[in-house]
């Protein structure tokens, strides 16, 4: 009986022993599963932030394009003004001019 109780408490220990082993395996196995996990967060976490840079850097290139075309059609439309009474001007100048000579040299 002795014998058989011994061997019992030998099976117990044996069991608890594997079922430690198991733990620790599985304990392990879950570390490197976090790992991994931690490795891909990281991965596709600078893949957003490439592609977020990438997307900033087409945004403010097409705004200082947009800029761009703004300005230039502004100093166009100045420009054109700017001839236009440039023209008056001088379709003024011509007439008054006319006009006087003919007053001062009848």
């Amino acid at each position: 009986m002795e014998a058989q109780g011994e061997r019992l408490l030998q099976d117990l220990v044996k069991q608890e022993k594997s079922l430690l082993l198991k733990v620790d395996e599985a304990k392990a196995k879950a570390r490197a599963t976090v790992e991994q996990a931690e490795a891909q967060a990281a991965k596709l976490k600078q893949e957003a932030q490439a592609q977020a840079d990438a997307l900033a850097k087409s945004d403010a290139q097409s705004a200082a394009e947009e800029a761009t075309n703004v300005r230039e059609g502004v100093v166009s439309g100045a420009r054109e003004a700017a001839q236009g009474l440039e023209q008056q001007a001088t379709a003024k100048r011509d007439s008054v001019v006319a006009t006087l000579m003919e007053k001062v040299l009848p």
